[in-house]
């Protein structure tokens, strides 16, 4: 979980020192930098083809071609005493949502991210996708900023703005009555925060 990713127009200084760049990939339009990562392992292609560990990963969240129901039967075959929350981080079921967007997508579809895998229907977790996809997608086109809350308007440089993510005691932004919670879910001991009011 360590280092991060940057998205630069190219000549755009970058938010972190240049020696602390481990990859830097470059297009005509953009650089893409990754920053003290603790690994960075570079493959072929063909060597990709037989590493388990990428044979094992489930769709790519932000794939074109997402086939939802292929998603829905892989969760499905998953613990379905787990929480949801954190059946959405198990990259074997579905490759790329981290946590912030996990947290996101659980309170903009309405979802107790406590709720275990099996009381979930396919419907409500097509709609925690569906929630995370555009949101993934904009995040990606602006450099890894997070905005759910007021998208139109313009972001300070550094700035996120989430419904609940990192906001633990604040009041909702949408029943306005509960009161924004954070707790580790799962093996890994990963924050997941919620509304107990509307996910509940």
């Amino acid at each position: 979980m360590g280092g991060k990713w940057g998205v630069y127009r190219r000549g755009e200084r970058w938010r972190r020192a240049r020696h602390r760049a481990w990859l830097v990939i470059t297009t005509p339009e953009h650089e893409v930098v990754q920053f003290d990562g603790p690994v960075l392992e570079l493959m072929t292609d063909s060597r990709t083809r037989f590493d388990r560990r990428i044979a094992a990963l489930g769709q790519d969240i932000l794939a074109p071609e997402f086939d939802e129901q292929r998603f829905v039967a892989r969760l499905r075959g998953d613990d379905p005493t787990r929480g949801i929350g954190d059946a959405l981080l198990d990259q074997r079921n579905l490759a790329g949502i981290g946590n912030i967007w996990k947290s996101e997508s659980c309170f903009l579809a309405a979802i107790d991210p406590w709720r275990a895998v099996r009381s979930v229907t396919d419907e409500e977790v097509l709609a925690i996708v569906g929630a995370a996809r555009p949101l993934m997608e904009r995040s990606a086109e602006t450099g890894g900023r997070v905005v759910t809350f007021e998208p139109d308007r313009p972001l300070r440089p550094g700035e996120s703005r989430t419904m609940v993510y990192e906001r633990t005691g604040l009041p909702c932004r949408r029943c306005g009555g509960g009161r924004i919670r954070a707790r580790g879910q799962g093996d890994d001991n990963r924050t997941t925060y919620w509304c107990p009011e509307c996910q509940g």
